[in-house]
């Protein structure tokens, strides 16, 4: 005897087979929505982790690399505020710093890296003068935090801004500050791979 199977009993299997299908299809799509999920999550973070700055009096910069900072522009900001001459040039000139001439090939050369400070875009008269300061901390001294903890920030900060000096009419000295956003692309080439800026702000006081 030959079975005959009908319509309807030929349709089930693939009525089985299909649904199967679309489970498969359904439960698929949870996981690679949770995957690029998880792909875009990494990249936030590692551009967050590339992009630390610091802005500001009351930024939660490390302690260690403030002072490290602050070590560089406390003696260029006292030489600068306490100079007794009134000719702009010759302030200029005495003041115990090294001047960037804007080249890259001179930036690696100041090895600015390890820690320093460097005058850029210097130009002067007798009666004003123009000149920008980019400060880097160094490597930071130590790897604990003040509460003994390990530290996990960046291992160096840096940071620039420029100057206009000019002679008042009784001869005072006046300076004014400008609070860059950023620093020559050049010199910051020069600094680890995960040095943070911060602006001058940030070093005051």
């Amino acid at each position: 005897m030959i079975a005959v199977m009908t319509d309807e009993q030929r349709q089930r299997p693939l009525e089985r087979s299909s649904s199967r299908a679309v489970s498969r299809v359904m439960s698929a799509r949870p996981r690679s929505r949770v995957s690029r999920a998880l792909n875009v999550g990494l990249i936030v973070l590692a551009l967050s982790a590339c992009s630390t700055e610091y802005h500001g009096p009351y930024s939660d910069i490390d302690g260690v690399l403030w002072r490290q900072v602050a070590s560089f522009k406390d003696p260029f900001s006292n030489s600068l505020y306490r100079s007794s001459e009134d000719d702009m040039e010759a302030l200029v000139g005495s003041l115990p710093v090294a001047t960037w001439d804007g080249t890259p090939d001179s930036a690696a050369q100041l090895e600015i890296a390890e820690g320093g400070l460097v005058m850029y875009d210097v130009s002067s008269t007798n009666d004003e003068a123009e000149l920008s300061v980019f400060i880097a901390s160094g490597s930071r001294a130590d790897q604990l935090t003040g509460s003994e903890e390990p530290y996990t920030g960046p291992s160096a900060v840096f940071t620039c801004y420029s100057l206009h000096a000019y002679s008042n009419a009784d001869a005072t000295l006046s300076i004014d500050r400008v609070v860059l956003d950023e620093c020559p692309k050049a010199l910051v080439d020069t600094m680890p791979g995960d040095a943070a800026f911060a602006s001058v702000e940030v070093f005051d006081g």
